[in-house]
């Protein structure tokens, strides 16, 4: 048992001690004896202090020693140590869209956990979860993040710090340039150690098989911007620049088909009034410009958002539709200008009009940023390096200032017993 503030208990110990070496100097009325001189003195009460080498009134005793050894206990905040560990694993698994299998991925984790190991889940964001959720790992569709990752298993291991004596950080992930941020070497660098590094395969780019029909005008702007289109019979892609029909919400039932709703003049924004924004982002691709912000996607609450405005608000919205997907996107295309032909722009659409499920291709990253990930040689790192908890409750503490409120009252109804000598 580990007491956070043991000053406490010591200082309980002592009054404790105190309490008791003056539970042995007891005051008491002497017996009476009665004397014919004894009219010639004064009427008050008459004391005689004796020494008793063996004390009255055990009971009472216990309960004012009780009272502040609880009472000291519970400040001094007793942690009930557990068994530690020689190791511990932090296994931090990737189940971004840029893995190629979900089941690679468990089976690699699985072989570095043990029973109390902690397991982080990530993709855009980071969880924590339980190992008996390997055999559940499902990929989702979102850029990778190892900032989040690191961020969850820095928490993970503070809430280890007390069970192992070696804590071991593992990635599984296929480490792309696409889950790095700014902020990621600086995470980094917050653990004092090494971390092992278990590569996985890399899912691959389906852009390339795509098919892509639009319907619309010949003159639509948003020709010039995708690449060239082929015949709608074949296609895998539908990009209707209307309003959608019940054919087409058929046709994008079929496994590996997208129905792109994207309006030529979208529906009237908020209240109506004009509205602009500056900015336009999906995933890594950013485009500023003018934009008259002018409609807003179809979403329900099963939809996932694919691109948003500068504000945060949804500008591209994906939901499943069968075995295939519905895509709805309210950016304007304008007719006037030189934004259709702007490289940037060029890739915002093609992302837009991408298949369900298409991963941007990304170059893995170099032997250098790797290296620099996972760090010097040796891969344990001592848990008592990993700083401590700032706030640790005790369990025990409310327990033990329970204790000491019941022994409180034992002691006052003891007190109050008739014929309980008067004591100093």
């Amino acid at each position: 048992m580990t007491f956070l503030a043991p000053f406490f208990l010591a200082a309980g110990a002592g009054i404790a001690a105190l309490v008791v070496a003056l539970h042995f100097i007891s005051t008491r009325e002497p017996a009476t004896v009665p004397l014919p001189t004894a009219r010639f003195a004064p009427d008050r009460p008459v004391r005689a202090r004796s020494r008793a080498f063996r004390p009255s009134d055990l009971l009472l005793l216990f309960c004012r020693a009780g009272v502040v050894l609880c009472a000291g206990a519970a400040l001094a905040q007793p942690i009930v140590s557990p068994t530690r560990r020689p190791l511990a694993r932090i296994v931090v698994a990737d189940r971004s869209r840029a893995v190629a299998s979900p089941a690679e991925v468990a089976d690699s984790a699985r072989g570095l956990l043990l029973s109390g190991d902690a397991l982080v889940l990530f993709d855009s964001a980071a969880t924590r979860v339980s190992s008996d959720s390997l055999g559940a790992i499902q990929r989702v569709d979102a850029k990778g993040n190892l900032s989040a990752g690191l961020v969850e298993a820095l928490r993970a291991a503070v809430s280890l710090w007390d069970q192992s004596d070696s804590l071991e950080l593992v990635l599984v992930s296929p480490f792309l340039a696409e889950e790095v941020d700014q902020a990621t070497d600086s995470i980094r660098a917050l653990w004092p150690g090494a971390i092992r590094l278990v590569r996985v395969g890399v899912r691959r780019d389906s852009q390339a098989v795509a098919v892509m029909a639009l319907e619309g005008s010949a003159d639509d702007p948003l020709r010039w911007a995708l690449p060239p289109l082929n015949g709608a019979g074949s296609a895998d892609v539908r990009i209707v620049r209307g309003t959608g029909v019940p054919s087409d919400s058929g046709w994008a039932s079929l496994s590996g088909r997208t129905l792109v709703l994207w309006p030529a003049i979208p529906a009237p924004y908020g209240s109506g009034a004009g509205d602009s924004s500056g900015a336009v982002v999906a995933d890594e691709i950013v485009v500023v410009a003018p934009f008259e912000r002018l409609g807003m996607p179809q979403a329900s609450p099963a939809s996932r958002t694919v691109a948003r405005w500068m504000d945060g608000t949804p500008a591209a919205t994906e939901t499943a539709h069968g075995a295939g997907c519905i895509r709805s996107v309210a950016i304007p295309v304008p007719a006037v200008g030189d934004l259709v032909l702007d490289p940037r722009f060029q890739r915002l659409a093609a992302r837009l009009t991408s298949p369900c499920g298409w991963t941007p291709s990304s170059p893995p990253l170099d032997s250098a940023r790797l290296a620099a990930l996972g760090g010097p040689l040796g891969r344990r790192v001592v848990a008592s390096s990993v700083p401590r908890p700032l706030a640790i409750r005790s369990p025990m503490t409310p327990w033990l200032l329970g204790a000491a409120l019941l022994l409180g009252l034992g002691e006052l109804a003891l007190r109050r017993r008739p014929g309980l000598p008067a004591e100093a």
